[in-house]
């Protein structure tokens, strides 16, 4: 069987005879169906291929040469379904109007995948059947669909799973039923787009990434604000597009992910290679896989909240005494096992009693406020501060010993002398503390590392206030009395 130079073919003989123009001009089919995305194949009365597309050729990874002459029966995974069709559609005697059927074919390289195939005879102007015809598009099982569906309800009902286990289960799930090797949960701000979490069966993209939105192919989903998808790229209008210039990704489908009713991100799947066109139940699925996620992350946003709430002081936004206890515990534990030095700085607001006497208690509020936002200031990112009650704090410093923690406190105090509290329209007061610093010693209770930091700073108050005593000191001069 040859072909034109063209790499159109020759008419070929169906059933006996030549398709010519006035009964099925297979050249114009030729050049009709080869830029179709759906793969096509025509066969005679034999059911031996006298014409695949380009897509079909992709499909099954055949050559056109490789088809032409022989029997479909080569693509079907169950023999048994090549007879059953003959004897339901494709022979002479079939008067059956076109219908799509679910059918599971083999490859060229041996791997099997369901399709929806809409097969129907031809014939010619006499009605005597010439041969057939058939549109082939790859198409996840309904139960396939299902249990990739129970895989979702399962991970999410597993109440031991973190929520990165569940993104991650989630991601694997999802590229298992597209066959895909990249699976993304992103989270966009403004043009940033952030990869929050990631499966990679390379192993080559990481979580954390950054990439501009407009390099990547979720632009075109948030644009359309619902699934997007593309099964090969490289034969689409898109070709061009950054993404597939600088990774060469074929396939991919995303959609979008909605917090709370704003754009978080998107999730999606991509894969070097190309694929069969998704169907509608893969758009579904990923509308479902979107909104499973969607609570997911407004679960967590709302655990961390209460957390937040929970260990934080209303009035100063600084941690509260318990969650200070207790992040300190864990840093003593740190500190032992790294062996670095840890320091606290135990303050207690001056005369702070008057400022409610004279004053009022909204006034106190206020000037605990704004002590506690110029604390914020201080220190390194490792180092935090909490409220322990009433006017006194507590400021931890892992890492620094007496010198450094002694740093911390005369910027403090610094910024306290130029700092003036408009307490109300007519009152302003500046602040100054007393102040004990302590180094943690190995194995000492927190409770003895806080009593040690909390009589340095009453030794403080006890010298007038206003300044900063180290429980060291204090401990070397009891031990000389």
């Amino acid at each position: 069987m040859e072909e034109h130079k063209s790499g159109q073919q020759q008419n070929r003989p169906l059933n006996g005879v030549n398709l010519k123009a006035d009964s099925l001009q297979l050249n114009l089919l030729t050049a009709m169906f080869d830029g179709f995305s759906e793969a096509l194949v025509v066969a005679n009365t034999n059911r031996e291929m006298v014409y695949v597309n380009n897509a079909f050729v992709k499909l099954f990874g055949y050559s056109q040469q490789e088809l032409y002459g022989h029997q479909t029966k080569m693509f079907y995974a169950d023999q048994a379904d090549f007879f059953e069709q003959g004897k339901k559609r494709f022979n002479l005697k079939n008067d059956t109007a076109p219908d799509t059927y679910r059918v599971t074919y083999q490859r060229k390289g041996g791997d099997q995948f369901l399709a929806l195939t809409t097969g129907a005879a031809m014939r010619d102007l006499s009605g005597e059947v010439i041969g057939y015809i058939a549109f082939i598009r790859s198409a996840r099982s309904a139960e396939q669909s299902l249990d990739t569906l129970q895989q979702i309800h399962n991970i999410t009902s597993d109440t031991n799973a973190s929520y990165d286990q569940q993104m991650t289960s989630l991601l694997e799930v999802g590229l298992r039923h597209f066959g895909f090797e990249i699976a993304i949960i992103s989270h966009i701000m403004d043009e940033d787009y952030v990869v929050e979490s990631c499966v990679d069966v390379n192993n080559e993209l990481q979580p954390e990434t950054h990439f501009d939105i407009e390099g990547t192919y979720c632009t075109h989903t948030l644009k359309a604000g619902q699934t997007v998808g593309f099964h090969f790229t490289g034969e689409s209008d898109i070709k061009y597009h950054p993404c597939y210039q600088n990774f060469k990704l074929e396939s991919y489908i995303g959609c979008p992910i909605k917090v709370d009713g704003k754009l978080y991100g998107t999730v999606n799947f991509s894969s070097h290679t190309p694929t069969a066109p998704f169907c509608k139940d893969d758009y579904i699925l990923m509308e479902i896989l979107a909104d499973t996620l969607s609570y997911i992350i407004y679960k967590k946003k709302s655990e961390q909240r209460l957390m937040l709430l929970a260990s934080t002081d209303e009035l100063t936004g600084l941690l509260n005494r318990r969650a200070t206890l207790a992040r300190l515990g864990e840093q003593a534990l740190m500190s032992l096992r790294a062996n670095y030095n840890l320091s606290i700085i135990s303050i207690d607001i001056d005369h702070f009693k008057n400022i409610n006497d004279k004053w009022g208690h909204a006034a106190g509020d206020i000037a605990l406020a704004e002590f506690a936002k110029t604390m914020k200031t201080l220190g390194r990112e490792t180092d935090f501060c909490g409220r322990i009650g009433g006017e006194e704090f507590i400021f931890v410093m892992p890492g620094s010993g007496e010198i450094g923690a002694a740093q911390v406190a005369n910027s403090l105090r610094d910024k306290l002398q130029n700092l003036s509290i408009q307490l109300n329209e007519s009152a302003a007061t500046k602040l100054t503390f007393s102040a004990g610093l302590a180094v943690y010693q190995a194995k000492e209770s927190i409770e003895d590392f806080l009593i040690r930091a909390d009589q340095a700073m009453y030794q403080a108050k006890q010298q007038g206030r206003d300044q900063t005593f180290l429980a060291s000191l204090v401990e070397r001069i009891e031990k000389e009395a």
